[in-house]
């Protein structure tokens, strides 16, 4: 089901927002958010971009990690 902002699915609200906080990639992607805070500190996961104090995540560089990520041929949607 669809509406003016985004997209309902399992009882759940997914916004088209770019910009994702910690928080929202952990909602949407169940990607623990100390493991985003661990992996920026050493230098490796998902880029991020920093606005002042600020980190958010594009999602479609969230989207191209996971794919680049992958292993196997198989397909989770």
């Amino acid at each position: 089901m669809k509406d003016r902002k985004g997209l309902i699915l399992n009882n759940k609200y997914i916004t088209k927002k770019i910009l994702l906080t910690e928080q929202e990639v952990e909602d949407d992607y169940g990607i623990n958010k100390r493991t985003l805070q661990r992996e920026r500190v050493y230098n490796t996961g998902i880029p991020y971009v920093k606005i002042g104090r600020r980190v958010r995540y594009k999602r479609s560089t969230v989207d191209q990690y996971i794919q680049d990520n992958t292993v196997g041929g198989y397909r989770y949607e």
